[in-house]
């Protein structure tokens, strides 16, 4: 029996037999052509990308409609087949060097792969992987090297391999995943997020993982822990299949309180909600209990496309979501592209550091025409419900004026064509940078309420880019500056009498619930809808002195270490049915 620790993505446990995914990069040789060879050489090239395409076509008809958003992920595989930057590099690598399509094409990768060495954001290493990931895959057409498909898989099995893509996750039978590992990924890997969305235990990050693990193995994934274990005892076997029906229970038993109440123990409501990125999660968002979407990221409505989306377009998806959750909220985020996920369309330049490059409200206000035509059609999705506008990536009240200004030119536009919305609809701005955090007292004169987006306001104030392996420890959500920020914008905001939104990941800890309680007056958590119950657990069962008396201890303390040490103490003690993580946690679950 052996043991190898990674990182939990999808809590549960899971037991089977072990199938060894094939996802090795092959060997490419350089070849010499001779100028007669040039001309065939390249057609070989084009009809291997035209075989990827195909594949990529072939995999989305097979597609269930619960994986929506990764649908359009491979939409935007096929964009990069078509990038002509990448396929002219190659042809002329091919042309000038006189080599083979495949060597060219891995000489094109190395180059684009460079570009990418630099990484500031989640989603642009996802971008760089997207390439490596589809590149490999023209290069496996031109050598004729079979690609293994899970849907292939006819038997429940736990998958381990190095890694996976979202085409590898989209065409899953969710009957025969029992579970998964791979050698690489982090907390936020898509595998991670599609593995919480169907229940399907997974560990990420175990290095080396394929080495130890042979197709039938038994394997044990444990997705609460974040560990693997290859052919266990019968004692360790009986042990975690306890530890997996109890935790069944636990589950089922969190959706029992679906239908309570949001609020403390003493009567302080907090509204729950979900951030979506597809209209299909409106669905998840009612079934575990949220009251609303409190973040629908609206990038995959236009990186999933081949052009831009039109007004109309993106007025029947809101409206849908809007209509789905009636009565509650939709706040709809507008476009937060640019870093992390370029548009083909947009003549989008490449940056050196483009975490704090063109992104964002920035990217929207040097392409009004492109924000204006999502305002609209979010205003008129604001007839059929409440809806609320959020602005990304402020860095100081001009934006937002700015951005307000672009909203009126809306209204104007749609009152002229006689078209009927919310003239009232109220609009947010993020508070995810720092220079936000520090003048929201003026951002806060100019919007109705505000959003802290967690994940990017750690990076920034912190200097971390947490999927930098060298860095990543260092990215501390506890960490005392980061309170001390928090704590100001809640003050600031209770001061001017405005709403509080958390739409990071930090809204979605169960860990965290209590601490953000004390820091001041939260009105919204949003997250991820499966967590919605858990933190409601937590919520039900505290009062705001306590929640107080935990964040003035907090805030006086000198580390994220102490601080990290106390919240995982305090919480552990009072909920140990789900924080306390020693032998007995299986047991204590039930």
């Amino acid at each position: 029996m052996s043991k190898y620790p990674g990182i939990p993505v999808s809590n549960g446990v899971s037991i089977g037999k072990a199938y060894l995914l094939d996802r090795s990069k092959v060997c490419v040789v350089k070849r010499s052509l001779a100028d007669n060879e040039i001309s065939a050489e390249i057609t070989r090239l084009r009809e291997a990308i035209q075989m990827s395409k195909d594949q990529l076509r072939d995999i989305k008809q097979r597609t269930s409609s619960v994986a929506e958003k990764y649908a359009i992920i491979l939409d935007t595989y096929t964009l990069l087949l078509e990038d002509d930057l990448l396929v002219n590099e190659t042809i002329d690598n091919i042309k000038q060097d006189k080599i083979n399509a495949e060597w060219a094409l891995s000489r094109t990768l190395d180059k684009f792969t460079s570009l990418f060495n630099n990484i500031n954001d989640d989603y642009l290493k996802g971008k760089r992987d997207d390439l490596d990931l589809v590149v490999h895959g023209v290069i496996k057409n031109l050598i004729g090297h079979h690609q293994e498909s899970l849907v292939d898989i006819d038997e429940p099995v736990v998958i381990v391999t190095h890694a996976l893509s979202p085409s590898d996750t989209i065409v899953m039978n969710r009957a025969f995943i029992l579970g998964m590992a791979t050698e690489v990924g982090g907390k936020t890997s898509h595998v991670g997020i599609f593995a919480s969305a169907l229940g399907i235990p997974a560990v990420v990050g175990v290095p080396n993982l394929t080495e130890y693990v042979n197709s039938g193995d038994m394997v044990i994934i444990d997705g609460i822990e974040g560990e693997v274990i290859v052919n266990p005892d019968e004692s360790t076997l009986n042990h975690f299949r306890t530890k997996q029906k109890n935790y069944l229970r636990y589950e089922k038993k969190l959706l029992d309180n679906i239908t309570l109440k949001s609020e403390t123990m003493d009567g302080h409501p907090v509204q729950l909600m979900g951030n979506i990125e597809s209209a299909h999660e409106a669905r998840a968002v009612r079934k575990y209990g949220g009251e609303g979407i409190g973040l629908y990221r609206t990038e995959f409505l236009y990186l999933g496309a081949n052009s831009l989306p039109t007004e109309n377009d993106l007025y029947a998806n809101f409206k849908s979501v809007v209509q789905a959750m009636e009565p509650y909220t939709v706040v709809i985020r507008t476009l937060d592209i640019g870093a992390d996920k370029q548009l083909y369309h947009l003549d989008h330049e490449t940056e050196a550091n483009p975490a704090l490059g063109l992104r964002g409200i920035r990217l929207s206000l040097k392409k009004p025409d492109v924000f204006i035509s999502q305002i609209k059609g979010i205003l008129r999705a604001s007839l059929y419900g409440r809806v609320k506008i959020l602005y990304p990536m402020i860095t100081s009240v001009d934006e937002v004026r700015e951005a307000n200004h672009c909203l009126e030119q809306a209204k104007k536009e749609l009152k002229r064509a006689q078209i009927p919305f919310d003239e009232k609809i109220p609009v947010g701005a993020m508070i995810e940078t720092p220079s936000a955090a520090l003048t929201v007292d003026s951002i806060l004169d100019v919007v109705d309420f505000i959003s802290i987006g967690t994940n990017d306001l750690i990076q920034y104030v912190l200097a971390v880019d947490r999927v930098n392996e060298n860095v990543a420890h260092l990215y501390q959500p506890y960490h005392p500056s980061v309170l001390k920020i928090l704590r100001q914008v809640f003050k600031t905001a209770a001061e001017k009498g405005k709403h509080v939104a958390i739409c990071g990941e930090m809204g979605g800890d169960p860990m965290a619930t209590f601490l953000l309680l004390g820091l001041g007056t939260v009105h919204e958590l949003s997250m991820e809808p499966h967590s919605i119950p858990k933190v409601k657990k937590i919520l039900r069962k505290v009062t705001l002195d306590e929640a107080r008396k935990i964040a003035d201890h907090a805030l006086s303390l000198s580390t994220a270490e102490e601080v990290n040490q106390f919240i995982t103490n305090e919480m552990r003690t009072r909920f140990p049915s789900d924080f306390d993580r020693d032998l007995a946690f299986g047991e204590k679950m039930a």
